[in-house]
């Protein structure tokens, strides 16, 4: 093997687990900041669909949109954030008949004052076919300092190609 091929192999090593994260081809509204100085953003996206071609798939939900989300919660402020994750919802922006998805899991999640939490979310939005449409984030009532909801906006997110 000459040198030229180990590059190439090195690099496509190191290229292709890159691509298959977090992240990538996104644009987003930006992160959600309350008044009270709790901040929300969304750290990555990952959808994905899984097609069959098979006319008798054995595997079920397939053709199925699912939305795994990385949320970045950031409490500058002076109390314990809890992060509801039962009530964040997920809308699609352009399929406004389709109701919103709520997250598989429903944990509680607490982001003590001056820290950073990422909780992971995954979405399975029904009705929706492809990743290519835009998607809002419902944060509404959330969050919660010191017992009581706090006001957030949603977050809207869209693939750039």
């Amino acid at each position: 093997m000459n040198n030229q091929t180990v590059w190439m192999l090195l690099t496509a090593g190191v290229l292709l687990p890159a691509g298959c994260g977090f992240g990538a081809p996104y644009k987003m509204s930006g992160p959600s900041l309350s008044g009270q100085g709790v901040e929300v953003g969304i750290a990555g996206v990952r959808c994905y669909v899984n097609r069959e071609q098979d006319p008798f798939p054995d595997v079920i939900d397939q053709d199925q949109v699912d939305v795994d989300l990385r949320l970045q919660v950031k409490n500058n402020s002076s109390q314990d954030a809890e992060i509801a994750e039962g009530r964040i919802r997920l809308a699609e922006a352009d399929l406004p008949a389709v109701g919103p998805a709520t997250p598989e899991h429903s944990g509680v999640i607490s982001v003590p004052p001056g820290e950073t939490k990422q909780v992971p979310l995954k979405f399975e939005p029904s009705g929706v076919v492809g990743c290519r449409h835009g998607f809002e984030l419902e944060l509404a009532d959330s969050v919660d300092l010191a017992g009581s909801p706090i006001a957030l906006s949603p977050i809207k997110f869209a693939a750039t190609r």
